[in-house]
């Protein structure tokens, strides 16, 4: 591991001992005792009898007390042979003045081209000093293609950074066994905030496979509800193998991530948690996560033109507030597409969903989950029910669902769960109840037994049944308790058992086709 830096101290001279210095020596002894007036290694130090012009300039490679490994004729010097006292000094040389300037970009390589240079064990020491060395305005650390190795942390700890590698065969790696928690981190959840930082264009692999324990993470923003980093940009990276969270965004605002590609990761794909706001993810490709996205206690995050895959949960928010979920693809959710748990005030909008377990819940929470959107999706194939406004401890209500498709659900096609006050309008349903025949309805309004679904505005859908299995009812009333609801200006055509079944005493339907039945 060659560290190209050079370091300094002041006021370091003495005279050597050796009687000569051969021309081809590669070790010098200093006076007894002088060796503590150098610095560490690696420095450059000037050997001259009167005139430093016309002396040799040796690196320093090593230091044993008195005694200096040396590399010979530097900078252009010319080796040869020196008297015992000849002067040897810590002098501002070319090489020396370089490193004294700005260093805006400093390169990392594992093949002995960078100013720092990693050779596949604790290559974190490199890169880490790498950052260490940026002026305090920042600069660039851009890592070479090549394995870097890791058994300890990589931290960014400054403003102004962009880290980046060469693409995907620029790969970060956990050690085996190594147990990492966070392995790629801006900041360190204390008190102070970092901003205008990117990282972009390399790989990050957690190596769960080799591991026996911790919660490894490849890439963590780590900021707090009270001091936030902004202005984080993570693109163009690929990213696996943690045994939690992959890329977690804690304590971040006004930050992007985008055309990243998260795969197979235990627990999230990406991860925004504790108050963590207007933020964007867009672009990225999720597959074979628990959860493709996750976002606790987070707002005004936009999460845009993504592909979700093969993942637990494509998207979830949990008590989420204002955040925008839209023109997104969800494919094959072995659990459920998108799922709001007692958010408010959320827009789920324009998403394509197909072949999810269940599509879209809103919901199931003990906090009260109100005033959601959710407008405009495309949502087919799911294995049981396509959308579902579902009453868990806490309160389901006032949530708009309107201009939807929704095709082929095993299920209900639209779930009202002990749901109310919401307006279901404008959307088209057609062959829910695909797994069993006369079974399922296009929309369904029930209860758990103790809350039911009142006041709903049931209107202007259009509901089809034109498989071999049919819906049993296209608008269905579970029970005389679930009331107070209005059916309005459907269309429903061709339900098994009937059309529009509305079973409360107070319910109301308006004007529909057909107009009984």
């Amino acid at each position: 591991m060659a560290k190209t830096f050079l370091t300094k101290k002041n006021n370091a001279k003495s005279t050597i001992t050796d009687n000569p210095l051969t021309s081809g020596a590669t070790t010098v002894n200093v006076q007894s005792g002088d060796g503590a007036k150098f610095p560490a290694d690696p420095f450059h130090a000037t050997l001259y009898t009167s005139d430093p012009s016309v002396g040799e300039i040796v690196k320093v490679t090593a230091k044993s007390t008195d005694a200096f490994t040396i590399e010979r004729a530097k900078e252009n010097t010319t080796a040869q042979a020196w008297a015992q006292n000849t002067k040897i000094e810590l002098l501002v040389t070319a090489k020396l003045f370089d490193d004294f300037q700005t260093r805006t970009e400093i390169i990392v390589a594992t093949d002995g081209s960078g100013d720092y240079n990693c050779d596949g064990t604790d290559d974190q020491t490199e890169i880490n000093e790498a950052i260490s060395n940026l002026p305090a305005g920042g600069g660039i650390v851009r890592l070479k293609k090549g394995t870097y190795t890791l058994t300890g942390l990589v931290e960014i700890l400054k403003d102004n950074v962009v880290f980046e590698g060469e693409g995907a065969a620029t790969l970060i790696k956990a050690a085996n066994a190594s147990n990492l928690g966070d392995i790629v981190r801006v900041g360190d959840g204390g008190t102070t905030p970092y901003s205008n930082i990117v990282i972009r264009n390399l790989k990050v692999d957690g190596n769960q496979a080799n591991q026996t324990s911790g919660n490894s993470s490849p890439i963590v923003l780590w900021g707090t509800s009270s001091n936030k980093h902004k202005r984080i940009l993570i693109e163009n990276c690929w990213l696996t193998g943690a045994r939690l969270d992959c890329l977690k965004v804690i304590g971040t605002e006004e930050s992007i991530i985008r055309n990243c590609f998260i795969h197979d990761n235990t627990g999230t794909g990406i991860g925004l948690f504790t108050s963590s706001q207007h933020n964007t993810i867009t672009g990225n490709v999720l597959t074979s996560n628990g959860y493709g996205v996750y976002d606790s206690g987070c707002n005004y995050n936009t999460i845009t033109s993504n592909v979700s895959r093969s993942n637990g949960y494509g998207f979830y928010l949990s008590s989420a507030w204002r955040e925008a979920i839209t023109g997104n693809a969800i494919f094959t959710s072995t659990n459920y597409g998108v799922y709001i748990v007692g958010g408010q005030r959320n827009a789920v909008t324009g998403n394509h969903l197909y072949g999810d377990s269940w599509g879209m819940i809103i919901g199931n929470s003990s906090n009260i989950t109100k005033y959601n959107v959710i407008s405009g999706n495309t949502i087919a194939w799911a294995t049981n029910h396509g959308i579902a406004l579902y009453h868990g401890s806490g309160t389901t209500i006032n949530n708009v669902v309107t201009g939807n498709s929704v095709f082929g659900c095993g299920g209900h096609g639209i779930y009202l769960y002990g749901s109310s006050y919401n307006t279901v309008t404008g959307n088209a349903i057609d062959n829910a109840s695909r797994t069993t025949n006369n079974t399922s309805h296009s929309i369904y309004l029930s209860n758990n037994g103790t809350v039911y679904s009142t006041y709903n505005v049931i209107s202007s859908n259009n509901c089809q049944a034109t498989q071999a299995n049919k819906s049993a009812y296209h608008i269905r009333e579970n029970s005389t308790s679930d009331d107070f609801n209005l059916a309005i200006a459907n269309v429903c055509k061709d339900g098994v058992t009937g059309q529009i079944g509305l079973q409360g005493t107070n319910s109301v339907r308006g004007t529909n086709i057909p107009a009984t039945g």
